[in-house]
């Protein structure tokens, strides 16, 4: 291989022939004779892996394959061409171009003055983008290293790439692209595919926009599981752990680290497993010699799985005492648990379930219930006939990700009233709700004997009744600013993402989630928050965030009149239970503001 590139002033070369175990070494300036070496390694792999350090590190400072063959244009001649998204630049800043089918016989790099955008004259205009003309192979990483930004990247025909590792940089290939491992980093680049995308992993905490079908295994960011896609088809039923996927080097806290990931792909160096194994297969691996004997296992630990649903294999265990299922992804629970008649403790926390079996009631010898960080908005009556049930736990119902646990807005359904049926629970010791949106408290007495407390926390209450409700111990002087600071968690840019709201083919825009959502916090604000000062003031510092998030080059003013005009109308249907409410008056001036502005 021979490499040019600048080297100061002037413009160098650098070339091997590998020979076994020996590499003949090439180096010097453009032009001259330069100087010639030969070096002898313990064995050909020892003399390979050397190259390719070597020739790393030159591509990395400027350096290229001299098969390469350019075309530099300004951006005013082919900017009518350019189908990248959100790409733009001066009139005399420079786009590289390739014509053909093109091999690049080492790493791309996309970072501004790096690699083949490595400027001789630093005081010239830079170069901004390559076009490439054709189908490209690139054989190694097409890798960007800045998060911001860095020079785009179209391909006309298809990619083939031994990886990519993208940050800041926008890409957009017509065709397909074929690859090993994919890295996206950030949320300032973009990646567009005209047509399919294959790859062995995606790990990015971004939308890649692909067009035609998707075969990978996926990561999607902040701690997701991975999930296998074929022909475009997700298989949610058989999640990946990222232990279960990804290397060590580049996972913690349940989170593949994408910078790491992006930075060993460009070294060449693995970060996925020769072998992937899905929780459910994790699963049978870690309870297989357990399964022999069932009947002797009292205790299983399912915690931070990924799981979906239950694998069969857990009901086998019919003399499980303990069960442990915190940190999954359960929704629902089947009603086989009910076959789990031994059970004494369960807990189900921080998963986002949304209801329990009525098989619940079969779970006769239960003592502790935990329920923590979960989107309960009801109990089964089934659970009056746990009557050995002790401790309940009812923190934070609804978590903080209750519309994606939910699948929308419009589907939220919060527990208002307070479920009187743990009233009936014989010897019920300990009930706590903390964060939860009571408003109502129970209308009958507990009936056990042996209750120690019942505690009741930054809820919507604000009336308690002294004589019924003497055996609870009900905070009411933080509901207001509990109420109000629903708001904050909710009504703010994260949730009111462009692609969420506007259908860019259509040009068209869909307001119902996000009405929803206001509908949700009138109902938590009205009366609980009066006189509703600290929460139009929520709505006012949520409002600026959104529209600054909508519009933040100010070339997009449209986007904030639609959303917050919407709005504006939605209150009317919206205010129709509550006539003359000041908070309703109030957020009409709000979203104004912005529907006017």
């Amino acid at each position: 291989m021979r490499l040019e590139g600048p080297e100061g002033k002037t413009r160098g070369f650098w070339s091997y022939v590998q020979h076994g175990e020996r590499l003949e070494l090439h180096h010097g300036k453009v032009g001259t004779d330069g100087k010639r070496e030969s070096r002898t390694f313990a064995s050909a792999e020892a003399a390979g892996a050397f190259a390719r350090k070597r020739v790393a590190a030159r591509v990395a400072k400027g350096f290229w394959s001299s098969d390469l063959v350019f075309e530099s244009s300004t951006w005013e001649q082919v900017k009518d061409s350019v189908q990248v998204p959100g790409r733009s630049g001066e009139d005399d800043d420079r786009v590289l171009i390739l014509t053909g089918d093109v091999v690049v016989p080492h790493e791309l790099w996309l970072d501004f003055r790096r690699g083949i955008f490595a400027l001789e004259d630093p005081d010239a205009s830079p170069f901004i983008g390559l076009i490439v003309r054709g189908n490209l192979t690139v054989e190694g990483c097409v890798f960007n290293g800045e998060n911001d930004f860095g020079p785009f990247l179209q391909v006309d025909g298809n990619l083939f790439a031994t990886s990519i590792a993208m940050g800041g940089s926008r890409l957009r290939v017509a065709g397909d692209v074929m690859t090993g491992d994919f890295v996206a980093v950030y949320n300032h680049g973009s990646v567009c595919v005209g047509g399919d995308l294959v790859a062995r992993t995606i790990a990015s905490d971004y939308a890649l926009q692909v067009e035609g079908a998707v075969d990978a295994y996926r990561y999607q960011g902040q701690g997701s599981k991975v999930f296998a896609v074929s022909a475009g088809v997700e298989d949610a039923q058989d999640p990946h752990d990222v232990k279960g996927v990804f290397v060590p080097a580049v996972v913690s806290d349940e989170r593949v680290q994408l910078a790491k990931a992006r930075t060993l792909l460009v070294a060449g160096k693995p970060i996925s497993r020769p072998e992937f194994t899905s929780i459910r297969a994790a699963f049978r691996q870690l309870v297989s010699k357990k399964m022999a004997e069932p009947d002797k296992v009292k205790s299983l630990t399912l915690e931070a799985k990924g799981l979906t649903s239950l694998p069969e294999e857990l009901f086998l265990f019919r003399r499980l005492e303990k069960l442990n299922l915190r940190r999954n992804e359960l929704r629902t629970l089947p009603e086989a648990l009910g076959q789990l008649t031994e059970l004494r403790e369960l807990d189900v926390s921080l998963n986002g379930l949304l209801a329990l079996p009525e098989s619940l009631g079969a779970l006769k010898k239960l003592r502790v219930l935990n329920l923590e960080y979960n989107c309960l908005w009801r109990l089964p009556d089934s659970l009056a006939e746990c009557v050995e049930l002790r401790t309940v736990n009812l923190v934070n119902n609804p978590y903080a990700y209750v519309r994606r646990a939910f699948g929308g807005w419009s589907r939220v359904q919060l527990m208002w009233d307070f479920p009187e049926v743990l009233t009936r629970l014989p010897k019920l010791e300990g009930v706590t709700f903390d964060g939860t949106p009571l408003r109502h408290l129970p209308t009958r007495r507990f009936d056990s004997t042996s209750l120690r407390s019942v505690t009741v926390r930054h809820s919507l209450v604000t009336e308690v009744d002294p004589d019924l409700h003497s055996q609870l111990t009900v905070s009411v002087e933080h509901s207001a600013e509990r109420a109000s600071d629903n708001i904050g968690y909710w009504f703010r840019p994260e949730n009111v993402r462009l692609e969420t709201i506007h259908d860019a083919k259509s040009d068209r825009y869909d307001f119902t989630e996000i009405i929803a959502m206001l509908g949700l916090l009138l109902r938590i604000n009205i009366p609980t928050a009066a006189p509703y000062d600290r929460s139009l003031e929520k709505f006012r510092k949520g409002s600026a965030d959104i529209a600054r998030e909508l519009d933040w080059d100010g070339s997009h003013p449209q986007r904030v009149r639609a959303l917050f005009t919407a709005l504006r109308d939605a209150l009317g249907p919206l205010g129709e239970p509550y006539p003359g409410n000041a908070l309703i008056a109030g957020l009409r001036g709000v979203f104004a503001v912005h529907a006017d502005g």
